[in-house]
């Protein structure tokens, strides 16, 4: 039979390894089940999507520009805003070219230009076009090229 002091030793050893394997795992469980992140990251057509990061760099591949679909990315101004989705016609099945794209009137004066449909966010490629053109946004290039899945947050 265990003593006392044996139960308690075991008891705190077992709470220990358990918070040990907890904290281990907590990175894994943020980021969602096989890496798809829980929160919408990426806007297509007024959703959020999720993503699954890769780490594929496709920038030197000289691919075709109709290989390519666009992601405008905010520079943390708001969440990027994706062209197309899956199940979209032209969808290239995740291949991304990474536009980064700067506000040198404010963000608050691409809003005015761009946000058409007076939600307070810039979520469809339209909106982002619509800035690009008023001039509130600029398109500073492509950054990146790889390649993720959007999986529709549900």
């Amino acid at each position: 039979m265990q003593s006392s002091r044996s139960r308690l030793i075991a008891g705190v050893l077992g709470a220990a390894i358990g918070a040990l394997s907890l904290a281990a795992a907590t990175p894994a469980f943020a980021a969602g089940s096989g890496g798809v992140t829980d929160d919408g990251v990426i806007y297509v057509d007024h959703e959020l999507w999720r993503t699954v990061a890769t780490p594929t760099d496709l920038s030197h591949t000289r691919a075709p520009a109709q290989s390519w679909d666009i992601i405008y990315s905010f520079g943390g101004l708001q969440m990027s805003v994706a062209e197309v989705a899956p199940g979209d016609p032209g969808f290239n099945g995740g291949r991304w070219q990474v536009h980064a794209l700067s506000a040198p009137n404010g963000y608050a004066a691409a809003l005015v230009s761009g946000d058409l449909d007076h939600d307070g966010v810039l979520d469809a490629a339209d909106e982002v076009r619509a800035a690009l053109t008023a001039g509130d946004l600029i398109d500073n290039g492509v950054v990146k090229q790889f390649v993720c899945t959007l999986n529709r947050v549900p």
